[in-house]
């Protein structure tokens, strides 16, 4: 990604952040990290995150970033001996479309057709072939029901 790119995206999400209305806790990159972990491992400890993730971290922010989670009800805890096991309440699927909505929500789309074209085109810089792909089966709906070609 270039620098211009990064630089945008930054800025954008800053200005999403604002204009969200707590539908859906705000989230920061180690939070974001210490889910993908949680989702991955099922169930795990702070010391099980703090093992998979990148970040020169303690073990005491890994349990802080876990804590914060957890009051945002996006993960359970259960007591196991003297530490505590975490767990998703929400799967990735179910806070995205949490997200989606709040945009939704924020932009005033009615009918959902800019929230589309929006996702259309964010797929063309991300994901080109998926693009070509969704771009297809909107201008050809007949052809979703068809098997999709051996790659």
């Amino acid at each position: 990604m270039n620098t211009v790119s990064e630089g945008n995206n930054s800025v954008i999400k800053g200005w999403l952040h604002q204009l969200r209305r707590s539908r859906t806790p705000s989230l920061g990159q180690r939070e974001l990290n210490a889910l993908d972990v949680v989702w991955a491992k099922g169930q795990c400890s702070a010391q099980d995150v703090l093992d998979e993730l990148d970040d020169d971290v303690s073990l005491s922010t890994v349990q802080s970033t876990l804590e914060r989670l957890h009051r945002k009800t996006l993960l359970q805890r259960t007591k196991s001996g003297r530490a505590f096991l975490y767990q998703a309440k929400v799967t990735r699927s179910e806070l995205i479309s949490s997200l989606i909505h709040d945009i939704s929500d924020d932009f005033g789309a009615e009918d959902g057709t800019a929230l589309i074209v929006g996702f259309i085109d964010f797929l063309a810089s991300t994901d080109p072939d998926l693009h070509q792909r969704m771009r297809g089966a909107l201008e050809n709906p007949d052809d979703l029901d068809s098997p999709e070609p051996p790659c």
